[in-house]
Parts: C-alpha cells; structure tokens; sequence
C-alpha cells in the first residue's frame, strides 16, 4: 500500500489545480465571447448587404447574375424565392435550407429571420427577409473564417493554460518548500528529542506567523517536558536519599533476628519486633506518599461542581477514622459551591488534619473552617494548637521531603504538604500557613468559587 502524498506535492498539486481551473473559465469566457464578436460581425455585414440593391432584383435580372460567388473572400450566397421559382446564387451551390423561420418571414409573420445552417459545404450565418417584389431573399456568409479564428484562439488559450498551470505548480512547490521549511525543522527536533531525549535543545522561532507560533508552541512544551523530567529526577533523588535510612535499619533489625534471634530474651525480641513493625508502617506510608506524589493524579481526575461543606464533612470523617482521640469540629455555611477535582481536594483536607493531629496534643480539637473569601474564592483553613511554624520555614514546608525539627520524632514521610501543594495548585489555588492567635497554625487553603 503506497503512502500518501508529502504535503508539499499535495499543495503543488492544489495550487496547479486551483490555476488551470481559473485559467479554463477564463479561456471557456474567452472562446464564448469571440465567437459571439464573429456572429455579430457577420450579421451587421449580412444587414449591409440585405440594405443594397439585392432588394431590387427581379426574376430576370437575379437569373442573368453570373454563377460564381458574389465575393470569393467572404464566401457568400444567394438564395431568392420569387412566386415563379427558386433562383440559387452560385447555381452550383447546395440550395440553402428553409426552416420555419424563413416561412414566417414569407408569410409576414416576421419581418426578418437570422440564423446558423449547416449545409455540405459548411457552416453559414443566414439572413431571411422579403423584397419590394414579394420575393423571400436568404443572404448568407460563411463562417469557415470565423470557426477557423476561434480554433486558433482555442489553441492558444489551450497552450496557455498548459503553461499557467506548469507555472503555477512551479512556484507552488517553491512556496511550500521555502512555507514548509520551519515545519521540517520542527519534525526534525522531535524526531531528535524522541531518539536522544535531549530536550534542552529548541528549534529557532522568529517572526509571528502561524509556524513560527507553533514553533514557539514547540519550545514550550520542551520546555515544561524538561522542567517535569528534572522534577522526575529530583523526585527519584530524595525518594533515595528518604528511603536509604528506614531500609537500612530495617536491614540492621533482621539481621540481627536472623544472627542473635535465639539469643535474645523475650523483652528484647518484642522491642524488635515492634520497632520492625513501625518502620514497616513508616515505609509503607513513605511508599504510598510517593506513589500518589509521581502519578500526579490530579490531572486525571474531572472538574465538576462539588459542595465543599459536604466534602469538608467526609474529610472530617476519614480524619476522624485515622485519629480517634483527636476532636475535629467542622464550621461551614449550608452551601459552598465551587469547581473542583473532589477525590483530589479531599485527600489534601484529611492530609492537613491528619497534620494537625499528628504533630499536637492528643486531646486537641482540630478545626475546620469553610468561607467565602475575596474576589469570589472558597477558602478551607485548618486550624491546630500545634507548635508555630517558624517564619523561615512556613514556604518550605511545602517542598517534598521537608520536616521541621520538632516534627522528627514523629514517624512520618515529609510528603503529605507536598501532596497538598501539587492539588490545590492544580485547582488553580494557594495554600498558606499563618500563626493562629493563642497559639497554633492555620493552614489555609484558597481556590476560585462559583
């Protein structure tokens, strides 16, 4: 099965196309409007003729002319129908043809008739009208001269179209070439992003037309493409580094089961086994964190209309689930309406609880509060009596694999304010943490609202 066409052939073609179909209407006007000058030529001179003295002749005199044409040039012909008989001028002629038109013009019923006839000896333009005498007189001229005019303008107009559209095509193919060029610089650096995975090479974009917007499209995306390879990398970096301590002393605990298990007293053995079990459980949640954190999720989840008091509810409820000695208090009004990614803004909600019950007092009450704020956005504040923030540090939490030092001796992955970031930055929001007043943060989340 062959290929399609290269699109430069296809415009070539398309713009050979597009002259040769102009050129024949062009010619086809042309041709009409030439043989239309002719026939109207040749009937102001059959009307010149018809207004001399042929209007005069008798029978007599019609029959003494001599049998040869009235003019060799022109080719023209007599034909006289007098109530005593058909005179034919040249009498050698074949007798022009009498059409219901020439009998109209002899019965009065018209007073002149023009038409085309075609006879043995050719093609003549027929001119009918009736003489002083009561004779129908038929003057005709041949149009061999005409036809043969038109032939050769057909001709040329034929030679001239073949010539426009071999012209047309020329240049067709030169402007989609010098048109198409940036297009194949553009295939050519994909093609060599896809075979090196270098995207830290663009393709050249100048000017403002069309292809050079896509090409700076083009940059763009390598762009991004590179920012998000780099992000993968550092990901995959501090995931490493985060799991390089907690396997290693899990490795440390087992080893020492396998070599000294028969050796230790039963005190010792529990130690071990429950201090396995929470870095199992630390490695696990680690585990779980980066997955959801490389899968960024967000993108493929649909925004919909969602009721954010309902999903501050729910949120509350899984915290609830996780951290039952800590009380969550949720403040909303009856309806908040927003466009949101629900699955994606309900885990950072319970990851920010979760937070806050985590790093505070065991018998602390975690608030959530839902208003309306500024410049139509919904904003969900979390509220804790946990240690302060530091300054310094209120951005950079945020960042995956960030704790603060009065959170280490808490086992944790450094990921859950990272997951929290990624989703409300993809609801097109702001997260924020602040001091609460008597003491605790607020960690406040703003996204647009209906």
């Amino acid at each position: 099965m062959t290929g399609r066409p290269s699109l430069t052939n296809r415009l070539t073609v398309i713009a050979a196309a597009a002259v040769t179909v102009v050129a024949v209407a062009v010619g086809i006007l042309a041709l009409l409007a030439l043989h239309e000058t002719l026939i109207s030529q040749a009937d102001r001179e059959l009307r010149g003729i018809a207004s001399g003295p042929l209007s005069d002749l008798t029978p007599a005199t019609a029959a003494n002319i001599p049998p040869n044409p009235l003019d060799a040039q022109q080719d023209l012909r007599l034909q006289i129908r007098f109530p005593t008989g058909t005179i034919t001028v040249p009498r050698d002629s074949t007798p022009l043809p009498w059409t219901a038109d020439d009998e109209a013009v002899a019965t009065g019923a018209r007073p002149r008739s023009t038409y085309t006839a075609d006879t043995d000896q050719g093609r003549f333009r027929v001119l009918t009208f009736v003489g002083p005498h009561g004779q129908t007189i038929q003057v005709a001229r041949s149009l061999a001269g005409a036809d043969a005019t038109v032939q050769r303008f057909g001709t040329l107009i034929a030679v001239l179209i073949i010539a426009a559209a071999a012209t047309a095509a020329l240049a067709g193919r030169f402007v989609a070439r010098a048109g198409l060029r940036p297009v194949g610089q553009l295939t050519a650096a994909a093609t060599r992003v896809a075979e090196t995975r270098d995207l830290s090479s663009p393709i050249p974009a100048s000017g403002h037309d069309e292809i050079a917007q896509l090409g700076q499209a083009f940059n763009h995306m390598l762009a991004r493409l590179g920012d998000a390879q780099q992000q993968q990398r550092d990901l995959i970096e501090d995931a490493a580094h985060e799991l390089r301590t907690p396997m290693a002393s899990m490795r440390t605990n087992v080893e020492v089961l396998i070599r000294a298990g028969d050796r230790l007293d039963d005190t010792d053995r529990a130690a071990l086994l429950t201090d396995l079990d929470l870095q199992s459980v630390e490695l696990a949640d680690l585990v779980a964190n980066l997955v959801d954190l490389a899968r960024s999720r967000t993108a493929d989840e649909p925004m919909t209309q969602v009721d954010l008091t309902e999903l501050a509810g729910s949120a509350i409820s899984l915290a609830e689930a996780h951290f039952p000695q800590t009380h969550f208090r949720l403040h909303a009004p009856a309806t908040v309406v927003a466009r949101a990614r629900p699955a994606t803004l309900q885990r950072a909600l319970v990851n920010l609880l979760d937070n806050a019950a985590k790093f505070g007092p065991v018998d602390q009450t975690v608030e959530l509060r839902l208003s309306a704020g500024p410049a139509r956005t919904a904003q969900l504040s979390v509220l804790d009596r946990n240690p302060v923030v530091p300054a310094d540090q209120r951005e950079r939490i945020f960042q995956r694999f960030h704790r603060l030092d009065t959170s280490r001796a808490v086992p944790g992955s450094g990921l859950g304010l990272a997951i929290v970031q990624q989703a409300v930055t993809a609801h097109d929001g702001t997260v924020t943490v602040s001091p609460r007043p008597g003491g605790g943060n607020r960690f406040q989340i703003s996204i647009p609202a209906e």
